[in-house]
């Protein structure tokens, strides 16, 4: 990219503009100037031929005299071949007061006077009487200086002009650039790190002004990436730092349990019981490093939908989570609804749910289905000690544990929610932490909202099998009243 000096080429511009404009009106005034001497030149011609039909019983020479004046000059011809007779100046006489006579007055020329233009210069010419022609031709010298004069005096001024034009333009043009300065100095103060400054323009309407209104939002924009990259960069910092922290818990407990079994004699039931410990904390650390890379594909993530019917699924939710552990027990309310849903990725989010309540300490979880219209509602609700307002958005951040001082075997990872919340993304649908309403157990409540793909099927009068209820109890035994 080009960059010659602006001030330089808005001077040199204005200059070269400024000298053909003057040339364009020099011209045209040297045009029209020289149009209107030559016509008063024909209008004097013409006048002083009419002036000699008025002087009567003068001599051809006397009036070749008295017609010959100042810048015109009459001279009589003959058609016999006789000498032709040319008028001499006379000294003008004198009037009262002492004022020389004026020039004759204009009058209206008599039909037979004919003016043309011969060798650079106008004559006209006369019959007087036949065979005697009167010819008054017009010296073109003095017009011919006149119009040298006043092209001296156009081009003289025409390069002070310029002169000026050259001077006083760049004063004018610093002081008119002066918001462009201030646009510089603040793209520079930008680079070297001073990202507070901002120009406010008066008037963004302006070029001037528009071209500061978006740097101003340049900067804007800088600095909330600049932000944004600091904010991602630290949670990546605390990302690899919490999960190197909780890989390090399960790795060191294979390492304790493997040089165990190698270097201490164990009689069989302590070895049995070495060799769980190390295969549980294996699978643990399995789990959590399948966390992790679920975690960082979440973006990228793409389910394979089917129609499904929701309420089997929250069901089958609660039955699993009856095989897997005593408590808390699980039930299902609520009507039915059609979604499309990847089955085995919202298995996941159910468990995940289901798990983090359990992980919680409640005693007691209950899935709700309910019809919001174009979308199916599920309310994960249970009691255990909820979760505060002020960080009900934090919970689904990952690696986020409410309970610092709770060991991870107990409390998890803090993968669960973040999980659940990016799957559920991926189905078109949200999950959020919100207050519980009538219905709710009385601790944390997860709203889980997809959406439909049919109507609602009709609900069954009260009590009949439509509203059915899953619960699985301490001793994982599945109730359904």
């Amino acid at each position: 990219m080009r960059t010659p000096s602006l001030r330089r080429r808005v001077v040199l511009w204005a200059v070269a503009v400024l000298a053909l404009l003057l040339l364009v009106v020099g011209v045209g005034v040297d045009l029209a100037l020289g149009a209107v001497l030559r016509a008063e030149q024909r209008q004097r011609l013409e006048s002083v031929a009419g002036l000699a039909t008025e002087l009567t019983g003068l001599s051809d020479q006397s009036l070749a005299d008295r017609l010959t004046m100042p810048g015109i000059t009459a001279r009589i011809t003959y058609s016999s071949g006789a000498d032709a007779v040319t008028g001499v100046p006379q000294a003008p006489p004198a009037r009262p007061g002492g004022r020389p006579p004026g020039p004759p007055a204009a009058r209206q020329a008599d039909a037979d006077v004919v003016v043309t233009e011969r060798d650079g210069g106008l004559v006209a010419t006369q019959a007087l009487r036949p065979g005697t022609t009167l010819e008054l031709r017009a010296d073109s010298g003095q017009m011919d200086a006149a119009l040298v004069r006043f092209r001296w005096i156009m081009a003289v001024a025409s390069v002070v002009a310029i002169a000026l034009a050259a001077v006083v333009l760049p004063l004018a043009l610093r002081r008119a650039m002066r918001p462009l300065d201030a646009l510089t100095e603040a793209a520079r103060g930008t680079a070297g790190g001073d990202r507070g400054r901002r120009l406010a323009p008066q008037d963004p309407g302006t070029d001037l002004g528009r071209a500061a209104a978006q740097f101003d939002a340049m900067l804007e924009e800088l600095e909330g990436a600049e932000r944004r990259a600091a904010d991602a960069a630290d949670r990546l910092a605390r990302f690899l730092s919490d999960a190197s922290h909780e890989l390090r818990t399960p790795l060191a407990g294979v390492s304790a349990g493997a040089e165990r079994l190698i270097r201490e004699p164990l009689d069989a039931d302590e070895r049995d019981r070495v060799t769980v410990s190390i295969v549980r904390e294996a699978r643990r650390a399995g789990r959590l490093v399948e966390d992790l890379l679920l975690v960082s594909r979440l973006g990228e993530l793409q389910v394979r939908t089917a129609p499904q019917p929701l309420a089997p699924l929250l069901r089958e939710a609660a039955d699993r989570s009856a095989q897997r552990r005593p408590s808390p027990a699980v039930e299902v309310l609520g009507g039915d609804a059609l979604v499309a849903v990847d089955r085995e990725r919202l298995d996941q989010v159910l468990a995940n749910l289901v798990g983090n309540a359990a992980q919680a300490g409640a005693q007691h979880v209950r899935l709700r289905l309910l019809d919001r219209g174009r979308d199916a509602e599920v309310r994960v609700s249970d009691d255990g000690p909820g979760v505060p307002a002020a960080l009900r958005e934090a919970v689904f951040e990952r690696l986020v544990r409410l309970e610092r001082a709770r060991p991870a075997a107990t409390g998890g990872a803090g993968l669960g929610l973040p999980i659940a919340r990016g799957l559920v993304e991926a189905h078109g649908g949200s999950l959020t932490c919100v207050d519980p309403d009538d219905g709710d157990l009385p601790g944390a409540v997860l709203r889980l909202v997809l959406p439909r793909i049919d109507a609602a099927p009709e609900r069954a009068p009260a009590g009949s099998g439509s509203d059915r209820a899953a619960v699985s109890e301490a001793g994982g035994m599945l109730q359904r009243p």
